[in-house]
C-alpha cells in the first residue's frame, strides 16, 4: 500500500469516527433529559449499580433492570448524601454518584461511550485490567482527541463501534478512569 492509498483510509476512518461521534452525542443529549428509574433497563442502570454496590448501598445483583432493590439503594443514597429521596436517579444523584462530573454534564460522556467500546475491544474481561487499559489510553491521549488517539492506535475501532454494545464492565472502568484523571 502507498503512502496516497494509506492517507485515504486513514482520512475514511476519521470521517467514520466523527460520523460515531455525531451518533453518540445525539445519543447523550436524549439519556441526559431523563431520569433513570424503576422499569428502565440496560448498561446505564447496570453502572449505577455496580457504583452503589462499591459504596455498599446495593447488595443485589448488576442486572442492568432497575428494580426495587436498586430502587432502595438510590433512596438510601439519596437519604445519605442530603438529596431528595425520590428513589429516581435524576441530574442531582447522578451528579452525586461521580457519574456527570468531568463527563461534560451527560450521564455517559461521548468520551465514556468511546473509552468503553474500546475497552471492550481491546481489553480481557477482568476490571481491573479494564480499568488499567482505560488509565493508559487517557494517558497516552493527552497530546490529541481520544478518538483520533484511538483511531492512530486502532484503525478498524471506528468500523467496530458502530456495532458495538459494551459491557456494564467497560462501561464501569470508562467512568471510574474519566472520574479519578
Amino acid at each position: 500500500m502507498n503512502g496516497k492509498t494509506r492517507k485515504r483510509w486513514r482520512l475514511i476512518a476519521l470521517l467514520a469516527a466523527d460520523l460515531i461521534l455525531l451518533v453518540l452525542i445525539s445519543t447523550c443529549v436524549t439519556l441526559r433529559a431523563e431520569a433513570v428509574r424503576i422499569g428502565d433497563s440496560g448498561e446505564r442502570v447496570a453502572v449505577i449499580q455496580r457504583i452503589l454496590g462499591e459504596s455498599g448501598e446495593y447488595r443485589g445483583e448488576v442486572s442492568g433492570r432497575f428494580d426495587l432493590a436498586t430502587r432502595r439503594a438510590v433512596k438510601n443514597f439519596q437519604r445519605k448524601n442530603g438529596i431528595a429521596a425520590s428513589g429516581e436517579a435524576d441530574c442531582e444523584t447522578l451528579n452525586e454518584l461521580g457519574l456527570n462530573s468531568k463527563t461534560g454534564g451527560e450521564l455517559f460522556s461521548v468520551r465514556a461511550e468511546i473509552l468503553a467500546a474500546f475497552i471492550q475491544k481491546n481489553a480481557p474481561s477482568g476490571y481491573s485490567e479494564m480499568l488499567s487499559l482505560a488509565i493508559g489510553t487517557l494517558e497516552a491521549a493527552r497530546s490529541k482527541t481520544l478518538i483520533r488517539y484511538i483511531i492512530d492506535v486502532d484503525p478498524d475501532f471506528a468500523e467496530y463501534a458502530l456495532s458495538a454494545e459494551p459491557t456494564s464492565r467497560a462501561y464501569s472502568a470508562a467512568v471510574h478512569a474519566l472520574m479519578f484523571y
